[in-house]
């Protein structure tokens, strides 16, 4: 991997969870781990993605592969699941229910309530209309956002699914790597139309709201 092209990758990894870090002190960092200071948050999370980038290689894009990039997520103990890899049943764990703040003002009106149960079926859907789609960017970002708005596990779950999207595209190879809005202004607009993605209603709506998304990325 360029680490130049790869290091912006991990900045937009992160920058769901307050990376701090520029992208050329991320790519010192990851041609000298041994030498280059960088936040300890900021180096969990660099740790996580390559561990996730490694299981998704390893394991191909597949059901399985997603949930070995979720396991991945060790190394921040603000970030990470509690339990990594363990697809949510809030019925038998409550640590497992999640609601997710939709409304821009930070209130709960219109919050978004997944799945109270996540089955492994549910990635496999997810897998198969990707692999009988074109392939193409929009299928991944498809991929990205249906596994953000299924929230199948306790934490990480837009980290998981921008590995997964990327990893749907082999985007390791070609280095064309799926990134998220680098600008703060754009990269909240991005997080506030995903929200919208999360209340669609069915795949017509889902469908209007990804192109929006689509168009803020990079």
């Amino acid at each position: 991997m360029n680490s130049g092209d790869f290091s912006k990758f991990i900045v937009s990894f992160g920058s769901m969870n307050n990376y701090q870090s520029s992208v050329d002190e991320t790519k010192q960092f990851l041609e000298d781990k041994e030498n280059i200071m960088l936040p300890q948050s900021d180096k969990a999370l660099i740790y996580d993605a390559l561990d996730g980038i490694a299981a998704i290689r390893n394991q191909g894009f597949n059901s399985n592969g997603i949930i070995e990039v979720n396991k991945a997520f060790i190394y921040s103990k603000e970030e990470d699941p509690q339990w990594p890899g363990h697809l949510r049943n809030d019925i038998y764990n409550p640590d497992d229910a999640i609601g997710i703040i939709t409304n821009p003002n930070g209130t709960t009106k219109d919050a978004y309530y997944p799945p109270n149960v996540v089955y492994k079926g549910d990635l496999d859907d997810i897998v198969t209309e990707f692999n009988f789609s074109r392939k193409t960017e929009r299928d991944a970002w498809k991929v990205f956002a249906k596994i953000s708005k299924l929230q199948p596990f306790q934490d990480g779950n837009k980290r998981t699914a921008l590995i997964a999207a990327n990893g749907a595209l082999n985007t390791w190879e070609k280095k064309s790597y799926l990134l998220l809005p680098f600008d703060k202004y754009t990269r909240r607009k991005f997080i506030i139309m995903l929200m919208q993605f999360y209340k669609a209603k069915n795949e017509n709506e889902e469908n209007k709201i990804l192109d929006n998304i689509i168009d803020l990325t990079c």
